[in-house]
């Protein structure tokens, strides 16, 4: 089940400005559940961001600044072959 977590972990991948609509494309969610990620992720501490309009930019989780599979190539000094993702 998808959770706030993957939508972090998405806008931090990607780094640009995320509505709840295009949250809610992205993952085949309804609307109304992509916007209450965005309202989890705007308003806990745990998430850095900053808002242009009715986007949500995320800059960070807690003290990380670049997504888990960033972090995991770092670590392995390779990109992960597609068959252990």
């Amino acid at each position: 089940m998808l959770s706030v977590n993957d939508a972090a972990e998405l806008m931090l991948e990607n780094g640009g400005y995320f509505t709840a609509k295009k949250l809610a494309k992205h993952f085949d969610v309804s609307t109304r559940r992509a916007s209450s990620w965005l309202g989890v992720i705007k308003s806990d501490v745990k998430y850095r961001t900053t808002n242009w309009g009715e986007s949500v930019k995320l800059l960070g989780i807690g003290s990380r600044t670049i997504c888990m599979s960033q972090l995991q190539n770092n670590a392995l000094m390779f990109k992960r072959p597609s068959v252990l993702l």
